[in-house]
């Protein structure tokens, strides 16, 4: 028996995956306290390309799905042949992530699945659930005030709108193509603006009455957060918590005179002390179908190539996955 696994054996900072190679490790044996779970589904998340473009680990994968293969001593969550979600990204010392075949970890980073989750929904538990329902929380946003956010035809951008119809808050979301329009007014989103075609302070604007509005999260970055700043009101929060357009972001300094607070958001900050709180209140929302995973192709995990270039993309569709 052999774990199959994706490891990084060498960088190149102008062709990253390229040193990205599949390669045969042995399976880890269970140790007293930890659980060894056979990975079977793992997504192709922007963070974990972003953490192979920046050699962050030695195997990719920042969330999965899988079985438990082996229980060592004293482990008494799971039971062997339980369907769980290993929370790789809570263990990040071994440098190690989700895409490979088998893992180990302590039993309180191991949990099991409900059969109300489906498998596919279950393999991407952690990342845009969790940062969706970790920033909405934080923003504090008032029912029936607008929330804007960029990037709001990603799986994320979708979670979103789906979360703040369900507590009341009104979305205005962005999108580059005009023809995302309907499919997101579909999903529940109250207000979208296509920046092909449409000025984005202007649009705001009339949609709040002035007002603008009461916070935004901005996956984009780069010279597009000044226009998000311009349209959040005096005092509110941007969140910037993704890199489309670059490490760098441009603001107006009128509208930090004007008390607007920008700052980053990143699920690591806050998902060991959330811990608990995410899982149970994540677990509730999408076995309630309320926030729904947008579920795209599969790839066999030797395939990881094909998978990360349909996983960028525009247009893909839901979640790339890798199996096997």
């Amino acid at each position: 028996m052999s774990n199959r696994a994706v490891e990084q054996q060498n960088f190149d900072a102008q062709d990253p995956f390229a040193g990205l190679a599949l390669v045969t490790k042995p399976v880890p044996k269970a140790e007293p306290g930890h659980v060894v779970v056979r990975i079977t589904l793992r997504p192709v998340n922007p963070t974990d390309l972003l953490s192979i473009s920046s050699n962050r680990l030695r195997i990719p994968g920042s969330e999965g799905f899988g079985i438990v293969h082996e229980v060592g001593e004293g482990v008494t969550t799971v039971a062997k042949g339980q369907r769980v979600v290993p929370f790789v990204g809570l263990d990040r010392q071994k440098g190690e992530g989700s895409w490979q075949q088998y893992v180990s970890l302590k039993q309180e980073l191991v949990w099991p699945v409900p059969d109300s989750i489906s498998d596919e929904a279950a393999a991407q538990f952690v990342v845009n659930p969790w940062t969706v329902y970790g920033m909405l929380t934080d923003l504090k946003v008032p029912k029936r005030e607008y929330v804007l956010q960029t990037a709001a035809g990603s799986v994320l951008g979708r979670q979103l709108i789906q979360l703040a119809k369900h507590w009341g808050i009104k979305t205005i979301n962005i999108v580059r193509r005009a023809e995302q329009k309907e499919e997101l007014k579909a999903l529940g989103a109250d207000e979208v603006i296509s920046t092909d075609n449409e000025d984005v302070a202007t649009r705001v604007k009339e949609i709040t009455g002035g007002k603008l509005a009461y916070a935004a999260l901005d996956a984009v970055a780069g010279t597009f957060t000044k226009q998000v700043t311009a349209s959040v009101r005096d005092g509110g929060q941007v969140f910037i918590y993704g890199v489309l357009a670059g490490w760098d972001a441009t603001l107006g300094v009128g509208d930090l005179f004007r008390g607007v607070h920008v700052a980053g958001w990143a699920l690591r900050n806050s998902e060991a002390e959330r811990f608990e709180e995410y899982i149970d209140k994540v677990s509730k929302l999408i076995e309630a179908k309320i926030i729904v995973p947008l579920e795209g192709e599969t790839y066999d995990l030797a395939d990881f190539q094909l998978a990360i270039k349909k996983s960028t993309e525009v247009a893909r569709g839901g979640k790339v996955f890798l199996t096997g």
